[in-house]
């Protein structure tokens, strides 16, 4: 089996940078058509008695999205903030 760990900062800052900008341009494409989705589904049935439970409910699924996408930023960008402080400073030798 292959180990993947990356072990120098450069080569995990332009993997970093590359996640962010696909997880950014995902958001941007994406972000637009599920919120199309979302309103067409709430705008579908005002006249039936599921109307009350879609007007309830429906921000909070809009919230839940946009957390998703949000948590989707924030958990790489946490990992990269503590694994670069979790190296030690020096590992060479101490002088005399």
């Amino acid at each position: 089996m292959v180990d993947f760990e990356i072990d120098n900062l450069i080569h995990a800052g332009v993997v970093f940078i590359v996640y962010l900008f696909v997880a950014i341009v995902l958001y941007f494409s994406l972000g637009g058509p599920v919120d199309a989705v979302l309103n067409g589904v709430w705008s579908s049935g005002n006249q039936t008695v599921a109307a009350s439970y879609m007007d309830s409910y429906m921000p909070n699924i809009k919230w839940g999205v946009n957390v998703a996408f949000a948590l989707g930023i924030a958990f790489p960008v946490t990992w990269f903030i503590f694994w670069v402080f979790s190296r030690d400073p020096f590992q060479g030798m101490v002088p005399r």
